[in-house]
């Protein structure tokens, strides 16, 4: 739980054949905002005292029974602010999610629906992708009194989820005790890196156009050669991937062994585009993963994130007023940046999530007597999706909702010559 998932998380990630599978209870993934709100905390507070106020404002704790507040104020008192700020400074420097991904095993993940600082939200929308990953919200819960208020259910997704994925144990051909040792000294050196290295900053926009800043700077050419922007792309949504994995999904229908000695030289090149000399390399290849080193920014990821966000939320006028500003800033042609399967795979989830966002919007206009405001909508948006049948069989009930007969037979002759188009 916490910050003993992100051990977790390193320990699977080196010996994994040690174990079948993780459950992990907040797991620390930080959003760009909340983030910044906690650096600024750790840079503005003494260390000599835990901000205890800031911990409140930041968990948005002051919702919780006053019994459970006073406990939380007790933990954090009997804390030595030394230790808590060490704690603070790995939480918020820990690359946890390129490790994450580098796990093949089952992975579930556990948040409590009151989880302000480890969003459930932000986390769905880093993972979603993750094949061997599944994300459970758990309703009316924080993250601090998860395991005491919800034992009974808790429990009950565990026993499920260990015999969903039960496997034979494998033959442990190491000495147990010679690894945990390893395991201390690795850490030991993860420490030290986490305190002092400098982690480069990464922002590859690809909603519109391909562009690449390292550190800031512009990276203008050598995309379009040797697969270099595919490679990229695909290690943004994923950050560390085997050699074997980027193969088949970028060239399935080439050999692996060919495809392995192709990719050899695919990522020499990228390397001399992405790691400049006397700096942190933010490519890094060994002979298991390939792994982006630093802190990803991306307008594609923006919206995939902001999206999964909005639909999370469970005010509905709060839900339509950012889902309405959210599609003012996007425009039609997004995400055509590469035509491969696996990245048409996530226009296409994007364009459902689109689909059922303006559906949804549609249905609270309309319950809210506003049905013109509701079909004005429909028709400024149809084109940020291209199975647009849906959304013209939803302008018609529109305008048969306002008695229009006219403009209702109109549209459902616009959606028979799409669907003959």
């Amino acid at each position: 739980m916490g910050f003993g998932g992100q051990i977790a998380v390193k320990f699977a990630a080196r010996y994994e054949f040690l174990i079948e599978g993780l459950i992990l209870l907040s797991l620390p993934f930080y959003s760009d905002s909340t983030l910044q709100k906690i650096k600024r905390c750790y840079n503005e507070e003494s260390k000599n005292q835990i901000p205890v106020d800031k911990i409140f404002e930041l968990g948005k704790l002051e919702s919780l029974e006053p019994t459970n507040i006073q406990q939380v104020i007790e933990r954090l008192k009997k804390m030595d602010p030394g230790v808590y700020f060490r704690f603070l400074k790995l939480s918020i420097t820990d690359n946890l999610f390129q490790e994450l991904t580098s796990i093949s095993l089952p992975v579930l993940t556990l948040s409590g629906q009151h989880d302000f600082l480890f969003s459930s939200q932000y986390l769905i929308s880093k993972t979603m992708f993750l094949k061997n990953y599944s994300h459970m919200t758990i309703p009316n819960a924080h993250s601090l009194f998860l395991v005491k208020e919800k034992t009974t259910l808790l429990k009950e997704i565990a026993v499920d989820f260990i015999k969903s994925n039960k496997t034979q144990p494998s033959s442990l051909r190491n000495d147990s005790m010679k690894i945990l040792k390893n395991w201390e000294s690795d850490t030991a050196i993860d420490i030290q890196k986490d305190f002092h290295a400098h982690t480069p900053s990464l922002k590859v926009d690809f909603l519109y156009s391909f562009s690449v800043y390292v550190n800031g700077q512009l990276i203008t050419e050598g995309w379009n050669k040797r697969f270099a922007q595919e490679i990229l792309l695909y290690l943004i949504f994923h950050h560390s991937i085997s050699r074997e994995q980027l193969c088949e999904a970028l060239w399935l229908d080439i050999p692996l062994s060919n495809a392995k000695k192709n990719l050899r030289v695919y990522l020499s090149h990228l390397k001399k585009l992405l790691n400049a000399e006397k700096e942190e390399p933010v490519l890094l290849v060994n002979r298991q993963l390939i792994s982006l080193n630093a802190d990803v920014s991306s307008d594609g990821l923006d919206l995939l994130t902001d999206l999964q966000w909005i639909t999370e939320q469970s005010d509905p006028t709060f839900k339509f007023k950012e889902a309405e500003q959210r599609l003012h800033q996007l425009v039609p042609h997004y995400l055509t940046t590469i035509y491969d399967d696996w990245f048409l795979d996530i226009r296409i989830k994007i364009e459902i999530i689109l689909l059922d966002l303006l559906i949804w919007m549609k249905e609270w206009l309309c319950e809210n007597g506003k049905v013109s405001k509701a079909v004005f909508l429909l028709i400024k948006f149809i084109d940020l999706v291209e199975e647009k049948e849906f959304i013209y069989d939803e302008i018609v009930d529109c305008y048969i909702k306002l008695d229009n007969n006219e403009k209702s037979e109109y549209w459902l002759d616009q959606k028979m010559q799409y669907l003959v188009e």
